[in-house]
């Protein structure tokens, strides 16, 4: 299932009033809800998808609090929005919801399908973007300006493919900046991190890495600072999947040569 524009939302929701409820969500929001997840990969499904939001109708909470689990403990995943609901208040099932899933949001459905609940859902999903959506102009402003002397020291480490060192560097540069283009600092060493556990023949280090990655670089316009963040991300992804299409047993065969250096400009 493809969206024109890449923004979904994943339901947990079987009830029809409530499906409606969350499709007209996404109308105003212009995405795409995805109703189904193979559960055997959530995270790694997940951290592709990127949702603006997780919705859980409390009614099936026995049956997914597994997946919400995993999706909320890992760091691939675990900053996405979760919003829960249900047909009433009750403490029992309030206090499960905050145990099972953490739950940022918890709004009564019969109020919503009314028209009697402000902010609306559409409106809970963008308020819980908030800060993301504010950081988006900050983080174009900063890929605007030139790029730090410690961060092409990175750069130069990981195309000597010195990609611990490249960490180190990187990881100082992300905690010496304040502003969102430390996020890139981050996806790219995270990257790094994943080529080196592929040269140690670590499949599952590896894989971890790529999919923290993603929701650090996937939201960086096609260049910043100078860097071609569009093609660090196509080499990433081509790398990523030859390495899935070996798999664990045949990691060791990896073709070294698609560990492409980063092009950048200073």
């Amino acid at each position: 299932m493809t969206s024109t524009n890449g923004r979904k939302i994943i339901a947990f929701i079987q009830d029809a009033p409530l499906r409606q409820l969350v499709e007209k969500a996404a109308a105003e929001l212009e995405a795409e809800v995805v109703w189904s997840l193979d559960t055997t990969q959530v995270v790694k499904q997940v951290a592709e998808i990127r949702p603006l939001a997780i919705l859980v109708h409390l009614a099936l909470l026995d049956d997914v609090q597994h997946v919400i689990q995993a999706l909320r403990t890992s760091p691939a995943t675990r900053r996405i929005p979760v919003i829960a609901f249900d047909y009433h208040f009750d403490d029992d099932i309030i206090r499960q919801a905050a145990v099972t899933i953490y739950h940022d949001w918890y709004f009564n459905a019969q109020d919503a399908i009314a028209g009697n609940m402000r902010p609306t859902l559409a409106g809970m999903i963008r308020y819980s973007l908030g800060e993301t959506e504010r950081d988006s102009q900050k983080l174009f402003d900063q890929c605007t300006q030139p790029m730090r002397p410690l961060v092409k020291r990175g750069l130069e480490e990981f195309n000597a493919g010195e990609y611990y060192e490249c960490h180190e560097t990187l990881e100082t540069a992300w905690m010496e900046e304040s502003g969102p283009v430390r996020d890139m600092y981050r996806g790219i060493l995270q990257v790094g991190v994943a080529y080196y556990q592929i040269q140690r023949g670590n499949y599952n280090g590896a894989m971890k890495m790529f999919l923290r990655s993603l929701q650090w670089l996937e939201p960086l316009p096609d260049q910043c600072q100078g860097i071609d963040i569009a093609q660090f991300r196509a080499d990433a992804l081509h790398a990523r999947l030859a390495m899935e299409a070996l798999g664990p047993e045949h990691i060791k065969d990896f073709d070294r040569s698609l560990l492409k250096p980063i092009t950048y400009e200073v």
